[in-house]
């Protein structure tokens, strides 16, 4: 799992690079530090702080749920699950690291199999909350901009082409035979899922009132990650509109997450610039861009991808001792 997780992460910093790359060729000024230094302080310091929030209300949904399971950790090593799920989200196709790397974290804090499943498996219910709440909002921005919307579609579905492209080539090229499970890892699997079944359906039948505290913290995460993007176009755009903002976010959001590049890299760089250059001028969209994916996504991934690390080794210090 590890190799894999490495391989991903050159792949996404290859995209990243070449991403910003075509953003810095096409829309960034020659006075890019000068802009960049002269923007709103005090609304920088609200988008960065959002972003802080995104990642403690994604803390603190995952820890309702483990101690309604009973998996205890504290709050404090909450954050490093919550940031580590970010490095292993960005790193992967479809966010699928997200799902995988709480198996390592929350392992860590003697949490079983089962109990994993249920707490992703949770978190996944209480985050589709959000996508169907904003649904109707998300067809009214569409609907109100059929250009941008046009555009974000044909980028997304240009990269889903490559993407499948690409992976076809990949499974001709290192097609690898079959493996067949015994019966004893069969009997394992079949008990581990029995549990897990058990556990959401007691879970949510219950606990309705904690699933329901879930679902706004995952409200309100998302919504904080939405008021990220809002507070950096005031930085460059004081008089922008709060309201407009918010609904231009909207499809960009949706087609970052079911992108199947790894942490949406490429579609999220190249449709902020369709999205944002509504509220930003054209001397100043490549700056925001690259400031928006970086408070946005990329710094708390890089934060969490040195945390992993550091666990990493120090769990194989703590072996070998």
């Amino acid at each position: 799992m590890y190799k894999n997780i490495l391989y991903s992460f050159l792949f996404t910093i290859t995209i990243i690079f070449f991403s910003f790359l075509y953003i810095i060729n096409k829309n960034v000024p020659k006075n890019f530090f000068k802009i960049a230094l002269s923007v709103d302080k005090k609304y920088l310091f609200l988008s960065i702080f959002l972003a802080f929030l995104f990642y403690t209300f994604d803390n603190l949904r995952t820890f309702i749920i483990s101690r309604s399971i009973g998996v205890k950790y504290s709050f404090l090593y909450g954050y490093v699950i919550a940031l580590i799920n970010s490095f292993g989200a960005t790193v992967t196709p479809f966010y699928v690291g997200g799902e995988l790397l709480p198996f390592y974290t929350l392992k860590r804090v003697n949490g079983q199999i089962y109990q994993i499943m249920s707490i992703i498996t949770l978190k996944g219910f209480s985050g589709i909350f959000f996508y169907i709440i904003f649904l109707p909002f998300t067809i009214h921005s569409i609907l109100t901009n059929p250009h941008k919307a046009k555009e974000i579609i044909s980028l997304f579905l240009l990269i889903l082409f490559i993407t499948v492209i690409l992976f076809t080539l990949w499974q001709l090229i290192f097609k690898k035979g079959l493996k067949f499970l015994s019966k004893e890892t069969l009997r394992t699997i079949k008990y581990t899922l029995f549990k897990y079944f058990v556990i959401c359906k007691v879970f949510l039948k219950e606990k309705k009132k904690v699933f329901l505290v879930i679902l706004m913290c995952s409200l309100f995460m998302y919504s904080s990650l939405l008021f990220t993007g809002i507070f950096l176009v005031k930085t460059f755009n004081e008089s922008a509109s709060i309201r407009e903002v918010f609904l231009a976010q909207l499809p960009l959001i949706y087609a970052i997450f079911m992108s199947p590049t790894p942490g949406g890299s490429g579609i999220g760089e190249i449709g902020a610039l369709s999205v944002f250059d509504t509220f930003i001028s054209a001397d100043s969209i490549g700056v925001f861009v690259i400031l928006w994916r970086i408070i946005s996504q990329y710094l708390g991934a890089f934060i969490g991808g040195v945390l992993f690390f550091i666990l990493i080794f120090k769990d194989i210090r703590t072996k070998n001792d």
